[in-house]
């Protein structure tokens, strides 16, 4: 099995909190799983709602394995700088059936929430779903959760759909979203 690397790779970086926490984010590997079933374990029911409409508490290996599988896109995992084991965010940009498009997915722990790291990781999957091939990229949240969506309308997003409780929105893709 795999280690999760605990020093700084290549395609890492940093991502300073508005509260002047630092967190590094790096590429996801399957050994990575346990550490992310603890965030989702540490979320609140409604944080795990708003990621997988559900109150999902963790993922299967075999979902694990297929996520962090760069064939079907882009996983990372960020924890504090200080604790190279203790991840405190997963953030997923998965290829869809559908022709140049992306499906974006983000947890971050509930104590890690309100101090800019959603954001911060929002805009780099944006960046590299050009580098993907993917002109679109669509994210899925709650029609109640008024973070993601002023984050969305800021990133120039258009409703998809609208059923129910949830918000299908498109985030255009360009080359400098930073």
């Amino acid at each position: 099995m795999s280690q999760a690397p605990t020093t700084l790779q290549p395609g890492d970086h940093s991502i300073p909190a508005l509260d002047g926490r630092a967190t590094l984010t790096r590429s996801a590997v399957p050994a990575d799983r346990t550490a992310v079933s603890a965030v989702h374990a540490r979320c609140g029911a409604e944080s795990r709602h708003r990621r997988h409409q559900t109150a999902r508490q963790r993922s299967t290996r075999s979902e694990w394995r297929s996520l962090t599988s760069q064939d079907r896109g882009l996983t990372w995992v960020t924890r504090p700088a200080d604790a190279p084991d203790f991840v405190i965010a997963a953030t997923h940009l998965l290829r869809t059936p559908v022709a140049r498009t992306g499906e974006l997915a983000i947890l971050v722990e509930d104590a890690w929430q309100r101090v800019g790291l959603g954001t911060k990781l929002m805009r780099r999957p944006l960046g590299e779903a050009h580098r993907l091939g993917m002109a679109s990229v669509h994210e899925l949240t709650d029609r109640d959760n008024h973070r993601v969506l002023s984050l969305c309308r800021s990133l120039s997003a258009c409703v998809r759909d609208a059923q129910g409780g949830a918000v299908d929105l498109t985030l255009p893709v360009s080359e400098d979203v930073s």
